[in-house]
């Protein structure tokens, strides 16, 4: 079973986020990248695509775990699960699994929080409720766009990041492709400007304590093959260990 080192865990205490370097080899993130450009690209020629930014400069492609095992069995790896269950618990569940795209031009999209903490009231709770896993599908740099963070404002609890406005603090997260960077879902952070000629490519496999809603509803969108293969991990990531009561 894999597990945290002190140091990245205090990492996520302290800072709000960790990167793990080159935590998926190097075919499996060119597999990765390849099936998600394929995927945009699919849904782009159907009309179907979810684009967003100015210029639909980037696209999200939703419900990963129900479009090739190679994403099942991603969403599964023990280390990036071994930091979801020290912030959101043992029995956290996946929220969505998504490819993201950012294209040549893409602007940046402005510091935020995740859903649903930038929906509730304040103070927000100080314990960790959702928590992002941003998978590099290429190398992430100062100029292709790679996400910002500003340390420890997973602790300001009354705050909200300003638009349009600039922080000195935040960070880029910057490194080579196959790496993973886990980001507590209180910390300010956002993608940066695309100012390459080429996609960046990654993906966002986004987790919550059980007891909130995800995203998605897993169980209602994958199809009865993805369940009937599914480890128990993947069961109780898809939701089948938080259902709602059924007793009348």
């Amino acid at each position: 079973m894999a597990i945290l080192t002190e140091s990245e865990k205090n990492q996520l205490d302290q800072r709000g986020f960790l990167l793990l370097e080159r935590l998926i080899p190097p075919e499996t993130t060119a597999e990765l990248r390849e099936r998600a450009l394929s995927l945009a690209e699919a849904e782009q020629a159907a009309g179907k695509g979810h684009s967003y930014l100015a210029n639909d400069s980037a696209q999200r492609v939703w419900n990963l775990v129900a479009k090739g095992e190679i994403f099942e069995e991603a969403i599964q790896h023990p280390k990036m699960l071994a930091a979801m269950t020290y912030l959101l618990g043992a029995d956290c569940t996946l929220s969505s699994f998504t490819v993201n795209v950012l294209y040549p031009g893409a602007p940046e999209a402005g510091l935020h929080i995740d859903y649903p903490l930038s929906g509730l009231p304040t103070p927000r709770p100080n314990s960790p409720m959702v928590a992002n896993s941003v998978w590099f599908l290429d190398d992430w740099t100062l100029e292709n766009g790679a996400t910002r963070c500003v340390p420890g404002s997973h602790r300001r609890l009354e705050a909200l990041p300003e638009p349009g406005m600039a922080y000195d603090d935040a960070l880029q997260i910057c490194g080579p492709r196959g790496s993973v960077l886990i980001v507590n879902g209180a910390i300010w952070h956002g993608s940066s400007e695309n100012r390459t000629n080429e996609s960046r490519v990654g993906l966002l496999g986004f987790f919550c304590r059980s007891i909130l809603k995800p995203q998605q509803a897993h169980l209602e969108l994958v199809s009865d093959e993805v369940i009937s293969r599914a480890t128990p991990t993947l069961k109780r990531l898809l939701g089948f260990d938080s259902l709602p009561n059924t007793n009348d």
